[in-house]
């Protein structure tokens, strides 16, 4: 902490003042780097150094929250192909020949043995 200087007959004294001791100032003591002063300069370097550090906190923070939000999307991804998946082994399944006949035996209807004919119609180019 500053100590006050008066002038004395025989040059500059200092004169000690009552140190205020406290858990702040026994844990943060830099007299003896300064010199019992704090230069303005070195105030403005401890600012702006505080500045830099929590714009680097925000950003991590948003870089955090973004990761966060990207491996959600990816598991949502993963489970609607999941579905996706699921769904289309179900239609596989479904529109099988020997799951028709299965379906069509509980309406009593049978399996056609005639095959399909084709009809034929023929059109006029020229017209």
């Amino acid at each position: 902490m500053a100590t006050p200087i008066e002038p004395t007959e025989g040059g500059a004294k200092r004169i000690s003042s009552p140190k205020k001791e406290g858990i702040f100032d026994s844990i943060f003591n830099i007299d003896y780097f300064t010199g019992g002063e704090l230069p303005v300069m070195w105030v403005k370097r401890i600012a702006f150094v505080a500045f830099l550090t929590l714009i680097n906190i925000y950003y991590s923070m948003l870089a955090d929250g973004k990761l966060h939000q990207i491996q959600k999307e990816k598991s949502a991804l993963e489970e609607d192909r999941a579905d996706y998946t699921t769904q289309k082994a179900e239609y596989m399944k479904v529109s099988k020949q020997t799951n028709l006949e299965e379906t069509l035996r509980r309406y009593q209807i049978g399996v056609s043995t005639i095959p399909p004919t084709k009809i034929i119609i023929q059109v006029n180019k020229d017209q």
